[in-house]
């Protein structure tokens, strides 16, 4: 698996995570290219070898045209829906404009419809944004990696006015980040940089798993400081041949024993649809021998807060576990399939490319029998076989 890792020593902006992606080996040309899709006319890049202390690295700079007027966040959305950029992209785009207009709307109290983006909602802030999700897709990369960010000390002046070092809306979007703070009063990471990274990693964890370094690259940014204004990233390949995926997630504990067990079951349902990719329960003896139920559950980590809320709210628990693991996950798939019974949903799992089972959907097997007035299993069967079959017959 090829991999990404920051390391923001000396904080991280927009165009420092390109520069260092154009010093990792990104055609900066191929990456013109693919932003043109953007209906943004009149901008263009350069990229330049520069010194930071001694060190080198590359800053990019993006030239863009004056602007008088800020945009919303319904103005960017289709901005980036409306081209014809790769998926990936355009949903990592979309995402990191998601965190910081969230954040803007939190640290001004004001609604996301109200939020006008002035330094974050002009074209380079875009061409940023998008560029760094370009780049990560035009070299490859599967999973990015980071260690602590480094910030500031001392206050910015922005479109709101002069505010504390780290910026409200920088704070906001490390939340729950790993931050490094230093005495340099400079702002170092900006909101653009803080949202870019944190949509692109996965993990919170500072360590990333063992791998063979492919290149190395700096992004350099414009102030000359006491340390080297620089944003390291290493291109690697991880270290093993698995037939199987991994990835992290949240894994969310709690025992419960003064709840309703009639609830439990609309709870887990309301847990599922907060963004968990699963929720059990096992029957335990809690404190004080009371039968209890032990929820587990697990979710992605960018959405570890709407689902830790989500069960404050549906069950009686008044604290939980939290633990980031590692899953191995295969590749999977899902199909409709037509049997006699009608059309079944039938989830495909394979193993190095190797179909190793086919599940059919329970709830449209249930439905089926019922409207058929035959057995779920038989539905089940004559479903499964229909999926081999399709697969043989490939």
């Amino acid at each position: 698996m090829k991999i990404a890792v920051f390391d923001p020593f000396c904080g991280i902006s927009g165009n420092m995570i390109l520069g260092a992606l154009v010093d990792c080996g990104l055609d900066i040309l191929q990456l013109e290219k693919m932003l043109r899709s953007l209906d943004l006319k009149g901008w263009k890049l350069s990229a330049e070898k520069v010194r930071k202390n001694h060190m080198q690295g590359t800053f990019v700079t993006v030239i863009v045209p004056k602007e008088t007027s800020p945009r919303h966040l319904s103005d960017i959305k289709q901005i980036i829906s409306e081209s014809d950029l790769p998926e990936y992209v355009k949903d990592k785009s979309l995402d990191a404009f998601q965190r910081l207009a969230e954040a803007e709307s939190h640290a001004h109290g004001v609604s996301l419809n109200e939020v006008h983006f002035h330094e974050t909602g002009a074209m380079d802030a875009i061409i940023d944004i998008v560029g760094s999700f370009c780049g990560l897709y035009l070299l490859g990369i599967e999973r990015v990696f980071s260690s602590a960010v480094a910030t500031g000390t001392g206050t910015v002046t922005c479109a709101h006015g002069t505010l504390p070092v780290p910026a409200p809306a920088t704070m906001c979007i490390l939340s729950g980040i790993p931050i490094t703070p230093t005495g340099i009063e400079s702002e170092l990471t900006t909101p653009t940089g803080a949202a870019i990274l944190v949509t692109a990693v996965e993990s919170r964890l500072d360590t990333p798993p063992p791998m063979k370094p492919q290149s190395t690259g700096m992004g350099a940014g414009s102030k000359d400081l006491s340390r080297p204004n620089l944003l390291r990233l290493t291109i690697a390949e991880t270290l093993g041949d698995a037939l199987w995926n991994t990835d992290r997630c949240m894994e969310i504990k709690t025992v419960i024993d003064d709840m309703d067990a009639r609830l439990w079951p609309d709870a887990a349902r309301r847990i599922l649809e907060s963004g968990a990719m699963d929720c059990y329960a096992a029957i335990c003896v809690g404190r004080k021998g009371r039968p209890a139920i032990e929820a587990t559950v697990l979710c992605p980590v960018t959405e570890m807060d709407t689902v830790i809320e989500c069960i404050f709210r549906n069950t009686s628990t008044i604290g939980m576990r939290l633990c980031e693991v590692e899953r191995a996950i295969l590749d999977r798939d899902e199909r409709t399939v037509e049997t006699r019974f009608g059309p079944i949903g039938v989830k495909r799992v394979f193993l190095d490319g190797e179909l190793l089972r086919a599940e059919p959907e329970y709830e449209d097997c249930a439905e089926a029998s019922r409207q058929h007035t035959v057995p779920v299993q038989k539905v089940i069967t004559e479903a499964r076989f229909a999926a081999l079959e399709n697969e043989r017959s490939r």
